[in-house]
């Protein structure tokens, strides 16, 4: 993908700092300014989809309680490695 970012010599810079944060920056152009005696210029950039994506998780809020947190459940200690065979249950019994 191809994005043209316009603004200041140091707006555009911040902003393809930022974009490097969502995608592989694979190029740069040159700063390209604006005819005139504007300030403004622009850059080329060519982009792709990072290989791996971070996660988006938002933080949960309670409808009931705005104001207090959400407690994650834990599995219970004794259940977290139990693994019950229900096709061989009834085996071995008379």
């Amino acid at each position: 993908m191809k994005i043209r970012v316009e603004g200041t010599a140091d707006e555009v810079d911040s902003a393809v700092q930022s974009l490097r944060q969502v995608f592989e920056v694979q190029e740069v152009s040159r700063f390209y300014a604006n005819r005139g005696t504007s300030a403004l210029g622009r850059v080329y950039v060519t982009v792709a989809p990072l290989r791996e994506q971070p996660p988006v998780q938002p933080p949960a809020v309670r409808i009931d309680k705005p104001g207090r947190p959400v407690r994650r459940r834990t599995p219970r200690a004794e259940l977290e490695n139990e693994f019950i065979d229900l096709d061989h249950m009834d085996e071995g019994k008379s």
